[in-house]
């Protein structure tokens, strides 16, 4: 999992967004990666959130509007340069919390987020999964 996924990932139950991330095991490629086309309005990859430098690039009013941070602002926090050393990271392992409930929490395995409620994994595998 990139932290790129940050950006979009919500919370399947209550919705929150963004999770919490925290990291058990990650590597990080020596090569040049190339990465995604920059946001136009950001001026960098990521639209809403740049969680590998915990900034986020919108301000969301609590009518659920929308507004985009000044460039000037962004780029005091943000730049390309720190998307490619970003889209250097492969997060191996870890979990995923709600933002708004830390009950809600979700594991990271072999890259990938398992974003499945509690009943969803018992309705799949019958029981509990671990």
């Amino acid at each position: 999992m990139k932290h790129r996924l940050m950006d979009l990932l919500a919370c399947p139950i209550d919705k929150s967004w963004p999770l919490k991330l925290e990291i058990a095991e990650e590597v990080k490629t020596l090569e040049k990666i190339s990465i995604p086309l920059q946001n136009e309005q950001t001026e960098v990859v990521c639209n809403y959130y740049c969680n590998f430098l915990q900034f986020q690039l919108v301000e969301i009013s609590d009518n659920g509007e929308e507004r985009i941070k000044e460039i000037d602002e962004i780029k005091k926090h943000v730049s390309l340069k720190d998307c490619q050393e970003c889209f250097k990271i492969e997060i191996q392992s870890g979990k995923l919390y709600c933002s708004h409930d830390e009950n809600h929490q979700f594991d990271i395995k072999e890259s990938i987020p398992v974003m499945l409620t509690e009943q969803q994994l018992k309705e799949i595998y019958g029981r509990k999964r671990k």
